[in-house]
């Protein structure tokens, strides 16, 4: 008989497929702002503010998550949102570090003059805390992993996502 699917934790490969996947979204919009003779907008700076917000709020729930998971103080439905709290992390930073990395290459050429310059500044700003936010939705991510103490299934005790 088939095995019931399981949800299991972001692979490398998911995530790199996110950052190529934000990249070429990001080249697409860039290539049809030159089709139309304009130029893109400067990436505002409440950006990358928002995912250092977002970061931290991430990295707390993760520090805090897995003493209460011991304590059994979580309910399964807290546990799969923060599990796909985690997933959405990593996944919005790689797909937004992706685009941004081909939004600051494309303006990088042209860093002396002001505006392609605060492109790139703020370009580079958002793709570093979009990773942060990845990071961040990583550490959740394991956070919710528990040992599986009950021989239902098997006795080797894997672990699993709660």
């Amino acid at each position: 008989m088939s095995e019931q699917p399981k949800l299991g934790l972001t692979t490398g490969r998911q995530a790199l497929v996110a950052v190529l996947a934000g990249a070429l979204v990001c080249a697409l919009i860039l290539a049809a702002f030159e089709l139309a003779g304009d130029f893109p907008p400067v990436v505002p700076w409440s950006v990358p503010i928002l995912f250092v917000v977002l970061s931290a709020a991430v990295a707390i729930y993760a520090r805090l998550l897995p003493k209460r998971l011991e304590e059994r103080r979580v309910s399964s439905q807290e546990a799969v949102a923060a599990l796909g709290i985690g997933k959405s992390s990593i996944m919005t930073g790689a797909l937004f570090a992706g685009a941004h990395v081909v939004y600051v290459m494309r303006y990088l050429q042209l860093f002396d003059a002001p505006l392609p310059s605060a492109r790139v500044i703020q370009g580079a700003a958002t793709i570093a805390t979009a990773l942060l936010l990845a990071v961040a939705g990583a550490f959740l991510e394991r956070a919710c992993v528990v040992s599986d103490d009950d021989d239902d299934d098997d006795a080797g005790g894997a672990a699993e996502p709660a």
